[in-house]
């Protein structure tokens, strides 16, 4: 009989291709991993990996079993959501991450509304970026995360993460406030190809926003500072050193010395927020006040 826990780090590995990679995931020893595989590929009858240089994957027995782990563990959240709902969301905890952007604007009010309307139910919420947050949300570290639009985001039929869009958020011009361009109502884009630029730092999803949003307006960017905390890339465009784009719903936030104008152009950029859960949970208290706090901005 295969045990939840084996087809589990069935699918760590292949999220990881590694052993070693499974293993931190789990917080097991490599040697604990490995077994567990042997056992499951006894238990299953047929070969389920097979090295590719130094990484292992799936065979294709693996990737049928690897079906039905995923459709397994979807069932077992909507079991757990099903239980949740019985209580009526009056007891538990929920564990919550996003950026620190989504925990301003999003996880603090959302959660700050849940106490009025389930005074004994839990919310903890930890700051992670999404490229962090999703495998935590796979691994069950987390329950609901906040996380936007990205290359490493799930696809919409994705069998274990589920999607549910929040909002649309424009990205703006930031400039000094000297700039050629500050006293403009808005900004072309294109208009800002030979300027020095801040940029969040290399894979993070809000460097990819800016460096897609740059390429659709037929440029690259040329790269003088980095900064992926906001306030530290407004402080250095404030300074002169660069120009930078922001989200709307942050805005400059009255940083003196930065002008803050909207994009124009046939494509301006945005970043597109998401609320992610498990495939198989249903409408959580926390996911339900995400929601509704959302629709007001």
């Amino acid at each position: 009989m295969m045990e939840l826990r084996r087809l589990r780090i069935l699918q760590e590995l292949h999220a990881e291709g590694t052993v070693a990679g499974a293993a931190r995931a789990l917080h097991l020893t490599p040697s604990a991993v490995s077994q567990q595989l042997a056992v499951l590929g006894r238990e299953a009858g047929v070969p389920l990996l097979e090295r590719h240089g130094r990484r292992l994957r799936l065979t294709a027995a693996g990737q049928v079993l690897l079906k039905h782990a995923d459709a397994v563990a979807a069932q077992l959240e909507t079991a757990r959501s099903d239980l949740a709902a019985y209580a009526d969301g009056r007891l538990g905890v929920e564990r919550a991450g996003g950026f620190p952007s989504a925990i301003v604007l999003l996880l603090a009010p959302a959660a700050a509304a849940l106490r009025r309307t389930h005074p004994d139910r839990r919310v903890e919420i930890s700051e992670v970026e999404t490229e962090v947050a999703l495998p935590m949300l796979v691994r069950g570290e987390l329950d609901i995360v906040v996380v936007m639009s990205s290359a490493k985001l799930p696809a919409a039929d994705d069998p274990r993460i589920r999607l549910v869009e929040l909002m649309v958020d424009p990205q703006d011009a930031a400039l000094p406030a000297g700039h050629r361009l500050a006293g403009e109502e808005q900004v072309d884009l294109a208009a800002l190809a030979g300027e020095d630029w801040v940029a969040p730092l290399p894979g993070t999803a809000c460097r990819e926003v800016l460096e897609a949003g740059c390429r659709q307006a037929g440029f690259q960017p040329r790269i003088m500072h980095g900064a992926t905390d906001f306030s530290a890339a407004l402080a250095l465009v404030a300074c002169g050193l660069g120009v930078t784009l922001i989200p709307r719903l942050i805005g400059s936030a009255g940083t003196a010395g930065v002008t803050v104008r909207p994009l124009t152009g046939p494509r301006v950029p945005v970043r597109l927020l998401y609320a992610a859960v498990r495939r198989g949970s249903g409408p959580t208290p926390l996911l339900s006040a995400l929601c509704a706090h959302a629709a007001t901005l």
